[in-house]
């Protein structure tokens, strides 16, 4: 009797990547909106009226739209995580089990 053993293939590493990824854009978008507002709170003194009052709102609306952003890359960077993690013990356990039926028929 010939047994078949399944060749079990995964590969992480875009997996992993797609995690870094994620990892930077959170970096990149919180340090654009710090820069940004820095920059917006800081504008001469002698800007005022209207136009200050226009760039203020507009402003405004971008950093929700930034801190959107930025929440959106956190939530796909943990689920990218949490999926890496869950691939990576599942390959781990899958291995040692191979492993464990190999040394029991050997």
């Amino acid at each position: 009797m010939e047994t078949i053993v399944a060749e079990q293939q995964a590969d992480t590493a875009e997996l992993r990547a797609l995690a870094q990824t994620m990892t930077e854009l959170m970096g990149y978008c919180s340090a654009l909106k710090q820069g940004a507002s820095g920059f917006a709170y800081m504008l001469p003194a002698e800007w005022q009226g209207p136009a200050m009052q226009a760039f203020l709102g507009s402003f405004a609306a971008w950093a929700v739209g930034a801190t959107a952003l930025e929440e959106t890359a956190e939530a796909l960077q943990k689920q990218a995580q949490v999926s890496f993690d869950a691939y990576t013990a599942t390959i781990e356990d899958l291995s040692t089990s191979w492993s464990k039926i190999e040394s029991n028929l050997g």
